[in-house]
């Protein structure tokens, strides 16, 4: 558990060396890390508490999950995260495919990202590009029989993993509250 302490003009956080820590404007004093928490002469200056600990726990928890996933499919399907993101959204598209421009976006990755993701995935037969009949420049990116197979027999790895870092860990009044938040939270 964090433990608060008055520092100057302002509180600091300190926090075990051991967490697997995100920040990277860390203040470091004898194993202990220093987290600035609220500034007595600019109280904009700092998060609050409870805005520090909401924002900090989504950190971690994504940096853990993400790293999880990775790690799990990597082991059990040779394929990253990232991978696994560009098939599930495939087969998630209308009509099973996307504009390789989409694809950027709905993946979140610079266009040459996906489409540097995109040609190791058709490399290993997961996905093939299909020219746009309507624009000869432009690709789709679609999935193919063996993407279909990836995806399917990688899902239970996946969401292995969400429930054990996630679902299993919260009630399902506490899920059910936490899926509402995030709706309020993405629904700028």
């Amino acid at each position: 558990m964090p433990v608060r302490d008055s520092h100057a003009a302002g509180h600091w956080l300190l926090i075990d060396d051991n967490e697997d820590l995100l920040a990277s404007t860390l203040l470091r004093h004898e194993n202990i890390l220093l987290f600035p928490l609220m500034s007595s002469t600019n109280a904009n200056e700092y998060l609050s508490d409870a805005e520090f600990r909401a924002w900090h726990g989504t950190l971690l928890f994504t940096h853990s999950a993400v790293r999880a996933l990775d790690q799990a499919l990597s082991t059990a399907h040779g394929i990253s995260i990232k991978e696994f993101d560009v098939l599930i959204t495939l087969f998630n598209a209308p009509d099973g495919r996307l504009r390789m421009t989409e694809l950027a976006e709905r993946v979140v990755l610079s266009a040459s990202g996906v489409s540097q993701l995109v040609t190791r995935l058709e490399r290993d037969g997961l996905v093939q590009r299909i020219v746009d009949a309507g624009d000869r420049r432009s690709f789709f990116a679609a999935l193919t029989p063996a993407g279909h197979q990836r995806l399917r027999d990688s899902r239970p790895t996946h969401n292995e993993v969400i429930r054990d870092r996630l679902t299993r860990r919260l009630t399902p009044t506490q899920l059910k509250t936490l899926g509402t938040l995030w709706q309020a939270i993405l629904d700028w």
